[in-house]
């Protein structure tokens, strides 16, 4: 009588195993960009998914913005991700690119924070767009970390013949004086 049991026990044991383990399409290691179904823009609705959509990189140095109180820590912001979506519209290459972050408030918090955020597009060294944008976050002394999302969707250029487009975003608060 004890070992249908046991049988019944290992088979479902097996089974939850198993289930915590699966290596279907978008959830095992073997996950490519083509299992992976593009999202749908509402941003630029009559457009079609671009063939080419250029990385975005973070500026070396621009990742993580600190701002002090005197001597105290008034917060620590860093980039935590990026995202972009590319359309062509009317032979535009559209993008929507957005940055992910956090601030950590620190003792000397002032409350509101404006976090500089630019996005730059270069054509190899020629610049073709760039915008500095601003978040605005809420950072309390005391308080835990706070996300924020910077959104820029109004990036257009004509469709690009070579793959050349280089994207940069940082924190941007302008030359150091």
């Amino acid at each position: 009588m004890v070992k249908p049991y046991r049988a019944m026990a290992f088979l479902g044991l097996a089974a939850i195993v198993s289930a915590c383990s699966s290596t279907g399409p978008g959830e095992g290691l073997e996950e490519t960009a083509a299992s992976v179904a593009p999202a749908q823009s509402e941003w630029a609705p009559g457009g079609l998914e671009a063939a080419y959509c250029p990385k975005i990189t973070l500026r070396q140095g621009t990742a993580i913005l600190d701002k002090k109180n005197g001597e105290e820590l008034a917060y620590s912001a860093n980039i935590t991700g990026t995202n972009r979506d590319c359309r062509i519209v009317d032979g535009q290459l559209r993008m929507k690119i957005a940055v992910f972050g956090r601030v950590m408030p620190g003792p000397a918090a002032p409350g509101a924070v404006t976090l500089p955020i630019r996005i730059a597009v270069l054509r190899g060294e020629d610049v073709i767009y760039s915008e500095l944008g601003q978040r605005q976050v809420n950072a309390q002394s005391g308080q835990s970390a706070q996300t924020f999302e910077y959104v820029d969707d109004r990036i257009a250029f004509a469709e690009p013949k070579e793959r050349n487009i280089i994207i940069y975003t940082g924190f941007d608060e302008g030359p150091p004086e």
